[in-house]
């Protein structure tokens, strides 16, 4: 064979090698893309609109997205995304990325010149927040004897309509605020007007306060191995009257409290009270699994609208303390929360938790239909919340301990009349008064509850003001699986790593939910465990028959699991057997290694169900005596569950992950998404 044959043979091979990687590589797909939500954009001429670009893996690079407009005399879009509105008409506009697009339509309307506006700006006195007054103009009647007098219709920032010559908005933030008008034509015209002078009010140098005022104590869990509870430990200053959850009504005098928290259960929080010197301090303690977490609350302090909270984490398996991520943090509101508490070994864990029952004071609203069918509104604050209210746009000042305030407006239709509740620390409120006949006189009390997210978002969507989604996101969100998984190191999660026998059962028993029990060793006789750092997920999860040992009583848990022995698990325990056969089978591949192997049976389930796939670029071959990868595992339990997210939840969960997490070598990987849901848990949107 002559050397110049040798070099096409060669070339011919690096060919087929690059087309093979290409085709069998690690899967870095494009999913999906998205621009402006996917919501049709309505323009007026000379509007400039900047484009937002979404895609599904959440982590896709953007670069090299282009932009298209199908009527660039319509609108024109540059390749940042931005768009010019030009003419009136409607246009469709395009974004592409790697074989994928995603297109919006473009409607652009006409403008009035014919409309001005003039603004005014004023202090509000005992705040820093700012009321805007708009005043729209006819500019054709600049002529005084040709000055029309009418009302228009004017859409404030919030999205309520004012019928009126001008209306007023009270400014709580920085930022551009919008006032639409329309004409008695029926001209529309939208102005912008921007405030940048608003201190945030919110911002609260905890260090600087004493939450404890003159009470001064330190606190933390400890795990009493002989009674094998978990109890808190509380030192004081000196001797001060304390009474415990045990004695809600004898007080004693002493300078350390033990109190011991009974039985705890998995991601329910463990509640409880301690007073000292008539002061009262809360304290929530959380576990998932071998971690707990321990919250601490300070009593409301009803001057700032807050309550100050600080967060302690524990393992008691490892005895290590762990820091939380925050450590601390003020509540302004009932809701959900995450925290990540580390080690120094970099061992995290994410909590996921809702906190209730946080008692906020807030004014008393009550409403009725008047007989001249007008609604009279009573507000009645006798707290000094500092609150600010509008109605209609109108600014109602509440002034002194207690004050009422009558508001009357006539009815105009059947429906939800809207006031808004602003306090001081910049979070709005609806409250709405539900109108259902003109003729019937009608009173009822509105509950107040000024942090109200759900009625606060169906007003302040795309119209007005617009939402921060990134801080209100967690409000739509509900866990429906925690986390299973844990990194390799504090910087790679090692998805491509084999998985050993410790790792699988402890990943069974978090999945699972299995009560964690320390003292589940003392019943396991294997020889090899005792010092490893799975030892109490052995003995548990073997008791439960997840995986069994070997007959020389030992587990061997730095072995690796086989491809094989990953689909008799999860076919033979109890727990996910019926998941898996609930699962319809979709695949017919016949892979032709597996004939005769002594898990055939169990590998034709999984396979057909797709859950564990062949060895890419191979044939039809499954390698059922090779290594399971930490990626193909995690992949496989989703599946198993039926965890499909939608582009909305996954892109939360991302957030999450980006959040608390930094695995260098998951990027573009092909099971991203699945990793992503096995560090942070699995998310669903809230359908109401």
């Amino acid at each position: 064979m002559t050397n110049k044959t040798n070099k096409i043979i060669v070339l011919t091979l690096m060919i087929l090698m690059l087309i093979i990687l290409n085709a069998y590589g690690a899967d870095t797909s494009l999913y999906s893309i998205s621009i402006n939500n996917g919501r049709s954009l309505n323009l007026s001429v000379d509007d400039y609109f900047t484009l937002e670009v979404k895609t599904s893996p959440s982590n896709y690079s953007i670069d090299g997205i282009k932009f298209s407009t199908s009527d660039p005399n319509v609108a024109d879009v540059d390749y940042k995304g931005n768009v010019t509105a030009k003419r009136v008409g409607k246009t469709t506009i395009t974004a592409s990325l790697n074989g994928k697009s995603s297109s919006i339509t473009v409607n652009v309307s006409s403008i009035n010149k014919d409309i001005g506006m003039e603004f005014a700006v004023k202090d509000i006195s005992g705040t820093n927040f700012k009321e805007i007054t708009a005043t729209p103009k006819n500019l054709e009647d600049e002529d005084a004897d040709k000055k029309t007098d009418y009302l228009y219709y004017i859409y404030l920032p919030s999205g309520y309509m004012v019928e009126a010559k001008s209306a007023t908005f009270v400014a709580d933030r920085n930022g551009v605020y919008p006032f639409t008008v329309y004409d008695r034509s029926n001209n529309r015209r939208t102005f912008y007007y921007t405030i940048k002078d608003i201190k945030n009010l919110s911002s609260i140098d905890d260090d600087t306060k004493d939450d404890d005022e003159d009470i001064n104590f330190s606190y933390e869990l400890k795990y009493d191995y002989e009674k094998k509870q978990v109890l808190f430990n509380l030192n004081l200053d000196k001797q001060r009257t304390v009474v415990t959850p045990g004695n809600n009504t004898a007080s004693v005098v002493t300078n350390e409290v033990n109190y011991y928290l009974g039985t705890l259960k998995n991601n329910i929080p463990y509640e409880f009270s301690i007073k000292i010197d008539d002061k009262s301090f809360s304290y929530k303690i959380i576990k998932q699994g071998e971690f707990y977490l321990l919250i601490a609350l300070s009593p409301v302090d009803y001057d700032n609208y807050s309550t100050l909270v600080r967060y302690y984490g524990y393992n008691f398996a490892t005895n290590e303390k762990y820091k939380a991520i925050p450590d601390r943090d003020l509540y302004y509101d009932n809701g959900k929360h995450e925290v990540l508490v580390q080690s120094d070994s970099m061992s995290k864990e994410l909590f996921s938790f809702n906190i209730t029952g946080i008692d906020f004071r807030r004014p008393l609203v009550n409403y009725g239909i008047l007989n001249d069918n007008t609604m009279n509104l009573e507000m009645k604050d006798d707290y000094e919340l500092s609150y600010l209210i509008t109605y209609d746009g109108k600014y109602v000042p509440l002034k002194g301990k207690s004050a009422e305030y009558n508001i009357k407006t006539q009815i105009q239709y059947n429906g939800n009349y809207n006031s808004v509740v602003v306090d001081k620390a910049g979070n709005r409120s609806i409250v709405s008064a539900q109108i259902t006949s003109k003729r019937k006189p009608r009173k009822g009390e509105i509950d107040l509850s000024v942090h109200n997210f759900k009625n606060t978002k169906l007003i302040f969507t795309d119209i007005g003001i617009k939402y921060d989604d990134n801080e209100n996101d967690e409000n739509l969100y509900e866990i429906v699986m925690p986390s299973y998984m844990k990194g390799s190191s504090i910087s790679n999660f090692s998805p491509n790593s084999p998985i050993t026998r410790a790792e699988m059962i402890t990943l069974f028993c978090r999945i699972t939910d299995l009560p964690y029990d320390t003292g589940s060793i003392l019943k396991s006789k294997f020889t090899d465990i005792n010092y490893h750092w799975a030892k109490d997920y052995i003995a548990m999860g073997s008791a439960k028959k997840y995986i069994s040992g070997y007959k020389d009583k030992t587990f061997r848990p730095n072995n690796y699991v086989t491809r094989a022995e990953f689909c008799q698990m999860i076919t033979n325990i109890g727990d996910f057997k019926s998941k898996v056969s609930a699962l319809p089978a979709t695949s017919n591949i016949d892979y032709t290694d597996i004939y005769g192997h002594w898990a055939q049976k169990q590998i034709s389930t999984v396979t057909k169900r797709d859950i564990v796939e062949g060895k890419e670029g191979k044939g039809s071959y499954f390698y059922p005596d090779n290594l399971i990868t930490r990626g193909e595992v995690v992949h496989a339990i989703n599946k198993i569950y039926n965890l499909n997210p939608t582009n909305g939840e996954m892109n939360y969960m991302d957030s999450m992950y980006k959040k608390y997490f930094n695995f260098k070598d998951i990027s573009g990987h092909k099971y991203y998404n699945d990793i992503i849901i096995s560090l942070v848990g699995m998310y669903r949107e809230k359908t109401n």
